[in-house]
């Protein structure tokens, strides 16, 4: 097999009820290029690798797995770099295990439009948003009403939302030839949000209006739960690793919005009674915050937990912080 011009990175765990679906979208790509699919499983427990090794043995030049005896993720490893470090193509495209594709001329269309404009670097197209449980509550993302005509992104659009999909990218791939694999970002989350902005520093953003691929919202998936409360301390960090990648040329719009959400995590981790929620973003190296609104807190339940209301108090600009009791 010639060297491929594109790299599919699919990482999954326990996605046995969905990965077929996902490597068959592989598989069927028509494509007048050559292309590979390394795929990482973080040592599943219900048979995931199993169908892997299936696609492996049926197509041994296409499907490239890493099968992992220990969880990675568990152990706070960023597992993209085991697929990373694999990459030696130009373009980069991505799927998780539990979304597929669903066009045989994706990957055709988006690197032929790559191919045609080398002042872009990053192409994506509209996706459907599935719910399992809800299939009829289904929709297109980015929505009509959002992209208003427009195929062309900014960076400003991106500080604002991201507007694609994982499975929707395509990358003309920065790493390491822009950008220093040992440089890349640990701990955050979303990643995919990140890559979008460090492809997007060395190019312009282009969306295709085909809908070409199936985002799953499956009661696994870290979006069903609350996120921004779960995983607030990964989500802060991750504006810290956005500013570094645009050398803080934007630094007093990101620190805005890391403020902006950071006040966000405070009030619904306080609204669900999410201790340790407040307690991981304790850790971070916070700043002063304008918080809208004073919150009170019971002496008893002060006495208790004194440093982290101490910290978060502080951090709101207000005397006290209410903690319901059962935290106690």
């Amino acid at each position: 097999m010639d060297k491929p011009r594109l790299s599919i990175s699919c990482i999954t765990y326990n996605h046995a009820k969905y990965i077929r679906q996902a490597l068959e979208g592989f598989v069927m790509q028509q494509t007048n290029f050559p292309f590979v699919v390394l795929i990482h499983d973080d040592a599943s427990t219900d048979g995931t690798a199993d169908i892997i090794r299936e696609y492996e043995a049926k197509y041994p030049d296409i499907i490239k797995p890493i099968y992992q005896t220990e969880n990675q993720w568990s152990k706070k490893v960023n597992v993209s770099i085991f697929n990373f470090s694999r990459i030696q193509s130009e373009y980069v495209a991505f799927c998780e295990g539990d979304d597929y594709w669903t066009d045989p001329l994706k990957l055709q269309k988006q690197v032929d439009f790559l191919d045609s404009h080398p002042d872009y670097t990053v192409c994506f197209h509209k996706a459907k948003v599935f719910f399992d449980e809800a299939p009829e509550n289904s929709w297109t993302y980015p929505s009509d009403e959002y992209c208003k005509g427009r195929t062309d992104f900014t960076i400003d659009d991106l500080f604002e939302k991201n507007f694609t999909t994982t499975a929707s990218l395509v990358f003309r791939w920065a790493i390491p030839q822009l950008f220093p694999m040992e440089n890349l970002a640990d701990g955050i989350l979303p990643y995919d949000w990140y890559l979008l902005h460090l492809h997007a520093n060395f190019g312009k953003i282009h969306m295709l209006n085909d809908v070409m691929s199936v985002y799953r919202r499956q009661p696994g998936g870290i979006w069903q739960s609350n996120f921004y409360v779960q995983y607030g301390d990964k989500h802060y960090r991750f504006f810290d690793e956005v500013n570094k990648v645009y050398n803080y040329k934007y630094n007093v719009k990101i620190k805005a919005l890391q403020n902006f959400f950071l006040k966000k995590v405070i009030a619904e981790s306080i609204a669900t009674n999410n201790f340790q929620a407040l307690q991981n973003i304790t850790n971070l190296p916070l700043q002063s915050l304008d918080f809208p609104n004073k919150i009170i807190i019971p002496a008893k339940e002060y006495n208790l937990k004194r440093k982290i209301i101490n910290k978060i108090s502080k951090l709101l600009g207000c005397g006290s912080v209410f903690l319901p009791s059962d935290w106690v």
